[in-house]
């Protein structure tokens, strides 16, 4: 190469990749970003990482770390440099990465610890179809991929809300994993040096996306007619979505983890590139707003994303949870649209704590809860 690369770092575990932000015309980018991952089972997943130049639209490296090697690690962290391979041979990256354990919380705990949500995965056939699911809900552990202290505040809604030091009991538990920067607990991945730390890259769909609401909707009940074209569509004919919802009285916040969607309708012959958007009603400012990233050309996509927002339990009897099922695009693109919607009053899902599957519908009507 006759120039400095771009160079950005993309980092997957299982089916969720993320990106970082591009660093320009340097052989030593700093990112000082976080990633946040839910890991089902570090035992047998492992984390790729890639550095990439965006300029030049190659690799400059990659490593892979089997996520089991943090739990054989003192405090199940890993902070030090990794060697790059297909690179040269000083090229390393800086990464802190921990591994921290997600538990509902109990009042037996101290005060200082903080918690997540209770989540049990239902079975799913091959086809996208729901299978059976049963709302009781064991632990789920989750696992925190992080990077070191940065210069910055973390976003909170990038981060999951909880950790908890020690293994289950359980020797095949359902895992999930957080890549976020250390603070009050959470941990959090730092790469320096050449590549350095690592952060959540938030998608960027249109920011004119919610101002023509009413257009959507109808947008959408157009698509569906056609859908139907003389036949009976079934039940969740734009398909469904899968959250956990509680509130977190240690932090005073609303805990929203986004699992995933099934048997979303295709926005265009390609398919659909959704991605998940949430207010806290009446609250529509651009600050309240919430998003996961896009799963390109998918109609089951899995997130594993988890969100907060700050507001104490009295005020929840009053709000409802705005979430929005969104193909992506960019500014006034013709390939964005309404996937499907749900208007959740939190008075009544409060109380059951646990993870369900809602059907989306083209207004957000009260939608039906998968048994």
């Amino acid at each position: 190469m006759n120039s400095n690369p771009n160079p950005l770092v993309l980092m997957t575990v299982g089916h969720n990749a993320q990106e970082s932000k591009i660093r320009y015309k340097t052989n030593e980018p700093v990112w000082e970003e976080h990633f946040t991952f839910f890991v089902h089972n570090p035992r047998r997943q492992e984390l790729e990482v890639e550095v990439k130049d965006e300029q030049h639209q190659c690799s400059l490296g990659n490593f892979k770390l089997p996520l089991n090697q943090l739990l054989a690690s003192e405090d199940l962290t890993m902070h030090q440099r990794f060697h790059l391979n297909n690179s040269g041979p000083n090229s390393t990256v800086y990464m802190k990465i921990a591994l921290r354990i997600l538990s509902l919380e109990s009042q037996e705990r101290s005060p200082d610890y903080q918690y997540t949500a209770k989540v049990k995965r239902p079975s799913v056939s091959k086809d996208g179809r729901k299978g059976t699911f049963k709302p009781q809900v064991p632990p789920s552990p989750a696992a925190d991929v992080s990077k070191a202290p940065s210069s910055t505040a973390a976003d909170a809604n990038k981060r999951t809300d909880g950790t908890e030091t020690g293994l289950p009991s359980n020797p095949n538990p359902p895992w999930s994993a957080d890549l976020s920067r250390s603070s009050s607990g959470l941990l959090s991945s730092n790469l320096s040096g050449s590549p350095s730390h690592l952060s959540v890259k938030e998608p960027t769909p249109s920011i004119a996306s919610d101002i023509s609401l009413p257009i959507a909707t109808q947008e959408l009940r157009q698509r569906l007619r056609q859908l139907e074209n003389g036949t009976t569509l079934g039940q969740s004919p734009l398909g469904q979505i899968q959250l956990t919802i509680r509130h977190s009285s240690q932090r005073n916040k609303l805990m929203v983890v986004v699992h995933s969607c099934r048997n979303l309708i295709a926005f265009s012959e390609d398919g659909s590139d959704p991605y998940v958007r949430m207010y806290l009603l009446p609250d529509k400012r651009r600050s309240g707003r919430r998003k996961t990233s896009v799963s390109k050309k998918n109609l089951n996509p899995v997130f594993d994303q988890a969100f907060d927002f700050s507001v104490p339990l009295s005020d929840l009897q009053r709000r409802t949870l705005d979430v929005a099922v969104k193909n992506s695009g960019g500014f006034l693109s013709k390939d964005k649209g309404l996937l499907g919607k749900v208007l959740i009053p939190l008075s009544e899902e409060l109380s059951k704590n646990c993870t369900q599957w809602y059907d989306l519908t083209e207004d957000g009507t009260r939608p039906n809860i998968a048994p």
